[in-house]
């Protein structure tokens, strides 16, 4: 499955104060066991950064409470 088709309530974006871009993929529940979620971080010049910045606050934060969870930061000044 590829980013452009990940439904919205799989995914949690959010950008950390430092710029970095968190994305959680949320794991399917298979009935008899749940696989823990996988998690990316992107940095401005990574490939895959613009595409994912764009999406950060389109995104529900739903269920993202924890040490572990993406906070929120101020977006980085461009020159």
């Amino acid at each position: 499955m590829d980013s452009a088709h990940l439904p919205d309530q799989r995914v949690t974006v959010a950008q950390r104060g430092d710029g970095t871009v968190v994305v959680r993929v949320h794991s399917e529940d298979t009935g008899s066991h749940r696989l823990p979620d996988a998690v990316f971080a992107f940095r401005c010049g990574d490939p895959q950064y613009s595409y994912w910045l764009s999406r950060v606050g389109a995104t529900a934060l739903q269920g993202t409470t924890g040490p572990d969870a993406p906070q929120p930061g101020p977006k980085p000044k461009h020159s």
